[in-house]
């Protein structure tokens, strides 16, 4: 009978060093207004630490095997590295202007970054973070990569090459740009590889292409400004963020239709799926948030409060433990941060038909803040000529702010609708 009992116990230990060893998945936000990255616990939803950066933090990647994170920042023309064993940086890769999406290959040897402002793609070894190849691209946003590693899809954003990009990696070229008659934003694979689904500025709809070959198959009306789009790891859904319906999508993949909608906090960007395929986190950038999804129950289970502006979102491979609803640990005392601001204060307005900045051109005197207000209908962007800064996606309402503390000319432009004439000048005297 004590030997039983004897067993019972040391089975009962067992089991509780199992389970204190089982590895729960961090989730991973890039927190734009902050220059941060906040590592969540998915075990309870709760923020374990933010992680300081350079300035202007824009993609962000995990490594397949889960080990590192890659985060760049646009404004500082910067890559940071990040080991997920302790959540500390452990290198910095310079790139040049305004790196912005990331993508790893599918064996998790390589890490793509397109690097926007210089026209470029840098491949770069994600063990030893040297650069080891460079591909010429127009204007790179967001990078898909096949699962044979052999091709590379780009949102192309240069104003005379407007489309989807498809490069052979082996050689590095370009091999086909199928042009688009808006701006290409978020593009991604199915896990087959068989699709390639893509969102564009001024469309209300999700746009589905075959890859073999690069052809248009049909859309899918989705809500207003949809932004980010991303498959279920199962390949039985599509996902994708509405930025000013603030809701996320869910699209049947084998019959294109929609499937419902998941309602989420102000101005969602971008999308994680768990392992499962049965939640997802999803960045609320306008309300400082990260919502949790459950994609069966098509609601959202509870929400995480983070810094200012989370963007970009990853989480580690491995399933999310099922969490109880009555332990909501949303934290409504969360505040928007405050811009800021010395010396003088100005206001442009985007408004249209046709979209204009208003006024286009503005003389101000050093350490003047310029607040650019989208009162239009669609959503713009406030973009330098150099690369220097970026506003993201403003959606009717929005927001930026910057001070002007150097003496000097700055052009800047609408990425969508620059090819319409919407650009601007600030002097600074």
């Amino acid at each position: 009978m004590k030997r039983t009992i004897m067993i019972i116990v040391l089975a009962l230990i067992v089991a509780g060093w199992a389970l204190a060893a089982k590895h729960f998945p961090k989730a991973y936000v890039a927190e734009f207004g902050n220059s941060s990255v906040a590592v969540i616990n998915s075990e309870n939803n709760q923020v374990l630490k933010h992680i300081s950066l350079p300035k202007g933090v824009h993609g962000l990647i995990v490594l397949p095997d889960g080990s590192r994170v890659f985060v760049s920042s646009d404004e500082s023309s910067v890559i940071s590295v990040i080991d997920t064993s302790k959540d500390e940086v452990i290198g910095t890769i310079p790139t040049g202007k305004a790196p912005h999406g990331l993508i790893a290959s599918r064996d998790g040897q390589h890490v793509f970054a397109a690097i926007f402002g210089d026209n470029q793609i840098l491949e770069i070894n994600a063990k030893s973070l040297k650069i080891e190849r460079t591909f010429d691209a127009p204007s790179p946003h967001n990078i898909a990569v096949s699962n044979d590693n052999t091709t590379l899809y780009v949102a192309a954003q240069k104003e005379s090459q407007t489309g989807i990009a498809q490069f052979d990696i082996a050689s590095g070229k370009m091999v086909t740009l199928l042009r688009t008659d808006k701006v290409p934003r978020s593009l991604n694979l199915s896990p087959d590889g068989s699709a390639l689904t893509v969102t564009q500025f001024d469309h209300n709809d999700l746009q589905v292409y075959s890859t073999n070959p690069l052809k248009f198959l049909t859309k899918v009306d989705v809500g207003e400004s949809p932004h980010h789009t991303i498959f279920t790891p199962n390949g039985k859904l599509v996902l994708v963020c509405n930025q000013v319906t603030d809701d996320v999508a869910l699209i049947d993949a084998k019959t294109w239709k929609l499937a419902g909608k998941i309602q989420v906090g102000r101005k969602p960007h971008w999308i994680a799926p768990s392992s499962d395929s049965e939640y997802a986190y999803v960045s609320d950038e306008g309300s400082n948030q990260v919502s949790f999804l459950d994609l069966e129950e098509k609601k959202v289970e509870r929400t995480i409060s983070v810094a200012a502006a989370p963007r970009k979102i990853a989480i580690q491979s491995g399933d999310i433990p099922e969490m109880k609803s009555e332990n909501n640990i949303s934290d409504n005392a969360s505040k928007e941060s405050e811009t800021k601001m010395s010396g003088k204060h100005v206001t442009i307005t985007m408004q249209g038909p046709p979209p204009r900045f208003n006024p286009e051109t503005l003389e101000v005197a050093a350490g003047t803040t310029v607040e650019w207000i989208n009162a239009g209908s669609k959503v713009h962007t406030v973009t330098s000529d150099n690369s220097d800064w970026d506003s993201g996606s403003l959606r009717p309402g929005d927001k930026f702010s910057k001070e002007f503390d150097q003496k000097g000319t700055y052009k800047y432009y609408c990425i969508p609708h620059r090819g319409m004439g919407m650009v601007g000048t600030i002097v600074v005297k």
